[in-house]
């Protein structure tokens, strides 16, 4: 303790010293939480974008090549069964099991 301050003085500035860092403390926590709210938005539009990214290109770029063409997704999904390997994928997919049994 500081001889020429009394216990007074310096609890005054204790105090003074804390009522500081609680001021400085709310400021910062007032930023992360403004951070963390935006941080929240722009995650939900990235996961927005990726998750109707394809279904736009679908809609808007390669539906009306398939239209304009006179296809279908029947038709594309005829051509996709010529892909090799694709047949037996599908099959799977869908629960039928051909041949082999």
């Amino acid at each position: 303790m500081v001889p020429d301050k009394d216990e007074h003085q310096l609890l005054q500035e204790l105090l003074l010293e804390n009522q500081r860092l609680l001021t400085e403390n709310n400021q910062i926590i007032k930023k992360l939480n403004r951070r963390s709210i935006w941080s929240f938005w722009f995650r939900v539009v990235w996961f927005l974008i990726i998750i109707g990214a394809p279904f736009l290109v679908y809609f808007y770029i390669i539906e009306p090549y398939f239209t304009s063409l006179g296809s279908s997704f029947a038709t594309f999904q005829t051509g996709l069964q010529e892909v090799p390997g694709w047949k037996q994928f599908y099959e799977a997919m869908r629960g039928e099991y051909g041949g082999g049994e």
